[in-house]
């Protein structure tokens, strides 16, 4: 009796270890060994700054994986946005999480309810500022995507875990 339940055990343990392995080598959204992050922070006055994400060895990776499974949800549904939709005249502070991939990456979007698809180089959310939400891709398509409520609190556990590594 004590073997089948050591044998048990030991299958379960087995199968438990197996499928995380396989889902976290399983293709990530966003999630590219040859992607690079960054951070960019714009001024109300147009100053731009970049941070490149560089994570230390002995971060927790889920911290990151949060913040690209929100910017996921958010590219989930696009859409052309209107251009009345300036209510926001005052320019605000605004920060981006900016993917830029070595190779193109082939993606496709929906955008008002059509499928695009195109290689992407660049990728550009806004996770912070007057439209949280908007998509850029190649630096020339702008999209709205869908605002994530949660996209900002995972932007600010991942910019916290930076700042205290450093």
């Amino acid at each position: 009796m004590f073997k089948r339940k050591i044998s048990t055990i030991g299958l379960v343990l087995a199968v438990s270890l197996s499928g995380l392995f396989l889902s976290g080598c399983s293709e990530k959204p966003l999630l590219t060994q040859d992607a690079s992050y960054v951070i960019l922070s714009v001024s109300p006055s147009g100053m731009t700054q970049s941070e490149l994400i560089k994570l230390p060895w002995n971060t927790n990776m889920a911290v990151m994986q949060k913040l690209l499974l929100e910017s996921s949800f958010v590219l989930s549904d696009l859409h052309t946005p209107s251009t009345s939709n300036s209510s926001i005249n005052v320019p605000l502070e605004k920060s981006m999480l900016q993917a830029n991939y070595a190779e193109p990456k082939r993606m496709s979007f929906l955008v008002d309810e059509q499928v695009l698809t195109l290689d992407v180089q660049s990728l550009q959310i806004e996770v912070k500022g007057a439209h949280v939400g908007q998509v850029i891709l190649n630096q020339t398509i702008t999209l709205q995507g869908i605002n994530n409520p949660n996209l900002q609190p995972a932007f600010e556990d991942l910019k916290a875990m930076l700042h205290a590594n450093n």
